[in-house]
């Protein structure tokens, strides 16, 4: 076909032109490539189409002015020939303006903002964003006269998958956690978002990282998450490595917390404690004022069993309707019948009260509150 030196980039960029391709031109003796014509090194690719032009429709002849599509493709041959790549200066907007009679930025505010969205979207399909493309999306969103809150907001879901997705790449890679650190505060810094949305994303993740971290070097134990001393010392390590301070994420210190206690209780050593009792060679452990409750079950008879009625006819003779059965309910109650000490001992539980003593050996415990 036959083309303007002009029509080459925007022709190489949307693919109808290869730089290796051969052209000719009046006078000349061979054919040449393309790429000695003009300078493709400048000839940037868009992820979205040049927009088809169309003829003025009769709103746009009425106030003398082009159609919004030609603004458009005016505005993408621009971009793509840029001395720099996504970067336009206020007197190519202008040119685009004056040709067109009209204002780019406003008339065209919706599809600038579906072209940055698609811009970054491209950019972070290949699951690395490097610190030009960040460069790149800067200048395009000075190029499309977006606001940087605008901007903020049209990125931030895209920005936000891409992070966390990234993050967990480098938390389950190989490497040491001081590098993974240092990995994660790179990415951090790449992201085009501001610390308002960043910081409280981080709290999150971090958070869930330390508590992955905790089940990890954890057991659970009867429904109770426990840690050993190793563990704690083994989580505090990673804690360090990983520049991360437990009083920031309070759930994480309650549940850390908890675990070391339930852990004390469940495995930990017992420490025996002075018992005023003669227990020979049984060690005491636990003494404490309790009260002694029994279980008994009781009967209420009920002998009206709805809605009844009574008529006098003669004398003592009535006449009776309803319901009269005998209802009865079954409850069980805890009553108090002592009150006393329970003393645990490695083989036993006693309990020395005001009326009676009672002991029994542990196995028989069913369950303790």
């Amino acid at each position: 076909g036959q083309f303007t030196v002009q029509e080459i980039p925007s022709l190489i960029t949307s693919g109808h032109l290869m730089e290796t391709d051969f052209f000719w031109r009046p006078g000349m003796t061979e054919w040449k490539p393309v790429y000695e014509l003009v300078d493709t090194r400048k000839v940037w690719k868009l992820p979205f189409p040049r927009p088809e032009e169309k003829s003025a429709n009769l709103w746009d002849q009425l106030l003398s002015r082009e159609n919004k599509q030609t603004m458009l493709a005016m505005l993408w041959d621009k971009l793509t020939a840029a001395q720099q790549e996504c970067l336009l200066t206020v007197a190519d907007i202008e040119q685009i303006n004056q040709a067109t009679q009209s204002n780019l930025y406003r008339r065209c505010a919706k599809e600038l903002e579906e072209w940055y969205l698609l811009m970054v979207q491209a950019y972070l399909e290949d699951h690395l964003f490097t610190p030009q493309e960040k460069i790149n999306l800067n200048n395009l969103m000075y190029s499309l006269g977006v606001k940087q809150e605008r901007a903020f907001e049209i990125q931030k879901d895209v920005f936000l998958e891409y992070y966390k997705k990234a993050f967990q790449a480098i938390l389950n890679g190989p490497g040491e956690f001081t590098e993974k650190r240092e990995n994660i505060r790179t990415l951090a810094q790449s992201i085009p978002l501001p610390s308002t949305v960043m910081d409280p994303l981080n709290t999150i993740i971090w958070g869930e990282v330390l508590m992955q971290e905790i089940k990890f070097l954890g057991e659970t134990l009867d429904g109770e998450l426990i840690i050993s001393p190793e563990g704690v010392k083994q989580y505090n390590q990673v804690a360090i490595d990983l520049d991360l301070h437990l009083a920031n994420y309070p759930a994480v210190q309650t549940a850390f917390n908890r675990a070391q206690k339930y852990y004390k209780l469940l495995k930990g050593e017992l420490t025996p404690i002075e018992c005023n009792l003669e227990l020979g060679s049984e060690t005491c452990y636990w003494m404490q004022p309790v009260n002694l409750l029994q279980v008994k079950r009781t009967v209420v008879r009920r002998n009206y069993g709805g809605f009844s009625s009574s008529i006098k006819i003669f004398g003592s003779l009535r006449y009776r309707v309803g319901s009269y059965d005998v209802q009865r309910e079954t409850k069980d109650q805890l009553t108090k019948i002592d009150s006393g000490t329970a003393i645990f001992t490695d083989q036993r539980v006693i309990f020395n009260g005001e009326y009676k003593n009672i002991n029994f050996k542990l196995n028989k415990v069913l369950d303790i509150k």
